[in-house]
């Protein structure tokens, strides 16, 4: 064993045995290829069953979820909470099986039944969008506060806000007089003894502007107004009982219906679309 050279002793002898240049050479060889064996097991190189795995570094990439899109037909309308003032009831869910066929137009619905038969208070009409529609009344209880629905998705109801005092007012009285009807209509039409699923209404009351002409014929009079306002506000805002108000400067009217945005999870939208109008 004493003179036995062990071979790393040998690559050294050979090594100083070497000129100088040939020996920065060797080191460059020897460096590099030790380089490409870390690089190797810093990617993650395959290494055998046998050997541990080598030790990674992740850099995690952050990735933006995007959020869902609604793509469903929208649920009915759903509750009007003013603060300190009544409240819109939501719009009834189906209650019975549909007929042999669902009625998907307001067009078709009054061809086969006819108009909503409490509707009788009186009509609606805003020529710009195409809206001719009959008015039915709603009278708001203290003990209630419950704003209730049209009966179906082609009537328009004016509440009748007397028992709240400061609240709304009566079609050309000086007031601020309070409508609402539906945007789209999901549900059973007990009236036509059919189910409907389609538009409402006041489907196209978004594209109203300032200027526009609605008209309400009560008792025989028909009295004319113009849209000064159109603004979306979230069904849960503090702000009702200043839009239902009665203090207006001018005879009003206010048409409320559903818009914005639609909550799958609570199935109603988030905001409702709300346009103001004065005498002319």
């Amino acid at each position: 064993m004493r003179n036995r050279i062990i071979p790393w002793r040998r690559a050294v002898e050979w090594w100083l045995g070497l000129r100088t240049p040939l020996r920065v050479v060797s080191l460059a060889v020897v460096g590099v290829a030790a380089g490409l064996t870390v690089g190797a097991i810093a990617v993650g190189g395959s290494g055998s069953a046998e050997e541990p795995a080598p030790v990674s570094i992740v850099v995690a990439t952050a990735t933006a979820t995007p959020a869902p899109t609604a793509t469903a037909t929208p649920a009915p309308s759903p509750t009007v909470t003013p603060t300190a003032s009544p409240t819109a009831s939501p719009t009834p869910e189906p209650t019975a099986e549909p007929g042999p066929a669902t009625i998907t137009s307001i067009a078709e619905l009054t061809a086969l039944y006819g108009e909503a038969p409490d509707a009788t208070y009186g009509r609606l009409r805003i020529p710009a969008i195409g809206v001719d529609a009959p008015l039915g009344m709603r009278v708001v209880g203290i003990e209630t506060s419950v704003m209730q629905n049209p009966t179906g998705p082609a009537d328009v109801v004016w509440y009748d806000l007397s028992a709240w005092g400061a609240l709304g007012g009566r079609p050309g009285e000086g007031k601020n007089a309070i409508f609402s009807g539906h945007v789209d209509f999901a549900a059973y039409v007990d009236y036509a003894d059919s189910q409907f699923r389609g538009v409402g209404v006041f489907a196209s009351i978004d594209l109203l502007s300032p200027g526009d002409v609605i008209e309400i014929e009560v008792d025989g009079e028909t009295m004319r107004y113009a849209v000064v306002w159109r603004r979306q506000v979230p069904a849960a805002s503090s702000e009702w009982a200043g839009i239902f108000s009665s203090d207006v400067e001018v005879d009003s009217i206010t048409i409320y219906t559903c818009g914005g945005t639609f909550d799958f999870s609570s199935g109603s939208y988030l905001e409702r679309t709300v346009v103001r109008a004065e005498r002319i």
